[in-house]
C-alpha cells in the first residue's frame, strides 16, 4: 500500500466497497431470478418467465458491474475495450459457434416452434421438451434419456415433429390374411375392433374433448380437420392381392402421440382374440 492506494490508484475502502457490491449484486440478481419465476411460473407460459427473469438478472449483473467498476475504483471501461480490441477480434471467431447457438435460441424462444413439456420427435427420438436454454435444448426420451442439442441444429437442417402442436395422428397398419379370407368379415372385425377401442377416433373421452375442439377452431386448420369428429372414422382398403394373400391397410386416428404404442398393442391383442373365434388365417 503506497500513499493511501491498495491497488494502483485505488484505495483499500474503494476495494472493499467494489468487492461488497458485486457480491450484492450477484446476490441481488439471483434473488430476482428467482422472485420473477415464482410470480409468473402459473401465469405465463415457460418460456416467458424463464426469458423474463433471465433478462432481468443479466441486466442486474450488468448494471452493477458497470457500477462498481466505473464509479467506484474508476476503471477505464472505453479504454480497456480498445486495447483488447484485437483479442477482442479473435474470441468472437472463438465464440461463433456459441453465438450462433444463442441466435438460434432467441428465433426458437419468439418463433416458439416448440415449448416446454411439448411431445416432439427428433430424428426418429420421441421426447418431451424439458428446458429451452438461450445456447441449447434438453429433452427427456421416453426410456428416460436426458438429451442436449445445440440450438443451431434446428436453424439448419434437422426437422422436428411437434405432437402437441399439431393435429391428430394417424396410425397405418397392414394385415396378411391368406387368399380364401372372407376380406368382408375380416374387415367388420377390424371396423368393430377400431369402434370399441377408446383411445381411436371418433372415440373421445369428455377431458380431451375441449382441447381436441380448440384444435378444429382454429382457422389455419380449417382446411386440414373435418369440424365431425365423426368423419375421420377407421378406414380398412385392399393393398394388395396375390395367390398366396391378401393385405389389407388400416388408418385410424389418435389425438395423443404418447398412447400410439399402447393403442397399437390393444388393437393386436383384440385382433389375435377376434381372428381365432372367428377362425380367420393370416397370410
Amino acid at each position: 500500500m503506497v500513499n493511501g492506494t491498495f491497488i494502483g490508484n485505488v484505495s483499500l475502502q474503494n476495494f472493499l466497497l467494489f468487492i461488497f457490491i458485486v457480491i450484492i449484486t450477484f446476490v441481488a440478481g439471483g434473488l430476482l431470478n428467482r422472485l420473477i419465476i415464482k410470480l409468473l411460473k402459473d401465469k405465463v407460459s415457460a418460456v416467458v418467465y424463464q426469458s423474463l427473469s433471465k433478462i432481468v438478472m443479466y441486466g442486474v449483473y450488468a448494471f452493477g458491474l458497470y457500477f462498481a467498476s466505473q464509479k467506484i475504483i474508476n476503471f477505464d471501461i472505453p479504454a480497456a475495450l480498445t486495447a483488447l480490441g484485437i483479442l477482442g477480434l479473435g474470441l468472437i471467431f472463438a465464440t461463433l459457434p456459441l453465438l450462433q447457438n444463442i441466435a438460434a435460441g432467441i428465433v426458437i424462444i419468439l418463433g416458439r416452434p416448440f415449448k416446454e413439456d411439448d411431445i416432439v420427435e427428433i430424428n426418429g427420438v420421441l421426447s418431451k421438451v424439458d428446458e429451452v436454454m438461450l445456447s441449447k435444448t434438453k429433452f427427456k426420451s421416453l426410456d428416460g434419456k436426458l438429451i442436449i442439442v445445440p440450438n443451431i441444429v434446428f436453424m439448419t437442417w434437422t426437422p422436428i415433429i411437434n405432437y402437441s402442436q399439431g393435429e391428430f395422428i394417424r396410425v397405418t397398419l397392414n394385415i396378411d390374411l391368406t387368399s380364401r379370407s372372407d376380406k368382408d368379415k375380416t374387415i367388420k372385425i377390424i371396423e368393430k375392433i377400431c369402434h370399441d377401442n377408446p383411445n381411436i377416433l371418433p372415440n373421445v373421452p369428455e377431458k380431451k374433448m375441449n382441447r381436441i375442439m380448440k384444435i378444429i377452431e382454429v382457422p389455419k386448420n380449417f382446411f386440414m380437420i373435418p369440424k365431425n369428429i365423426k368423419a375421420l372414422t377407421p378406414t380398412v382398403m385392399i393393398k394388395s392381392v396375390d395367390k398366396e394373400k391378401i393385405t389389407l391397410e388400416v388408418w385410424f386416428w389418435i389425438w395423443d402421440i404418447l398412447l400410439r404404442e399402447k393403442t397399437i398393442s390393444s388393437f393386436y391383442e383384440r385382433l389375435m382374440e377376434e381372428f381365432k373365434k372367428q377362425k380367420v388365417k393370416y397370410g
